[in-house]
């Protein structure tokens, strides 16, 4: 049963790492323009443009890239964990 988690787990460390790859990309635009342009280190996450949107604010972005990275972990995560581990059971033909 330790070989399952320990291989559950690589696998999640494999999931968190692409996760992060597509936030750093990001993060790296981000950058990019904020270098060019200038603006406020303070980002808003507004649902909308409505006035009654919801909106959280964070500082920096160091802060910017762990809420985007668990935003994606929680919505694609799971399903990220599923595909690969099917992947990896067909590589191995145990099913």
């Amino acid at each position: 049963m330790n070989s399952t988690n320990a291989i559950e787990k690589a696998l999640k460390e494999r999931i968190s790492a692409e996760c992060r790859e597509i936030v750093n990309d990001f993060i790296a635009d981000l950058e990019k323009l904020s270098n060019k342009y200038g603006g406020s280190s303070f980002y808003d996450f507004k649902e909308n443009n409505a006035k009654d949107a919801r909106v959280f604010m964070v500082n920096g972005i160091s802060q910017v890239r762990n809420v985007l990275h668990t935003m994606i972990l929680d919505n694609h995560g799971d399903s990220m964990l599923k595909f690969k581990s099917k992947e990896l059971l067909n590589k191995l033909e145990l099913i």
